[in-house]
């Protein structure tokens, strides 16, 4: 019953959805800055689908300031026209500096 429910639910929110992504874009559930979820349109002149973006923190080492986040993001895409390649990458920034530190990355993404 619940997975009736969960497909009712996803057929009548599809056009409230398609309406929130022609006129914004983009639609994003979560921060900025933390976990997140980021359904975005891809119109391109060659390549035109929708693209979704998910972030996650990861944990840093404890040798690092405090003010280092790190976080990794996975990005799919599903293209009507033209091709999109999937992408996994981390990236941690300094948040007092605003610099990214692509050596913490580096140490804390490629642990098993």
């Amino acid at each position: 019953m619940l997975i009736v429910v969960v497909v009712w639910f996803a057929m009548i929110s599809s056009p409230a959805i398609a309406f929130v992504l022609a006129r914004n874009g983009q639609i994003q559930i979560g921060d900025q800055d933390g976990r997140y979820w980021r359904l975005f349109l891809v119109q391109e002149l060659e390549s035109e689908g929708l693209g979704l973006e998910r972030a996650r923190p990861v944990p840093v080492p404890d040798d690092v300031p405090e003010t280092v986040r790190c976080n990794r993001t996975s990005v799919g895409y599903l293209m009507w026209v033209g091709e999109g390649q999937s992408v996994d990458y981390c990236l941690c920034v300094d948040d007092a500096t605003g610099s990214a530190l692509p050596e913490i990355a580096g140490a804390v993404c490629n642990e098993p």
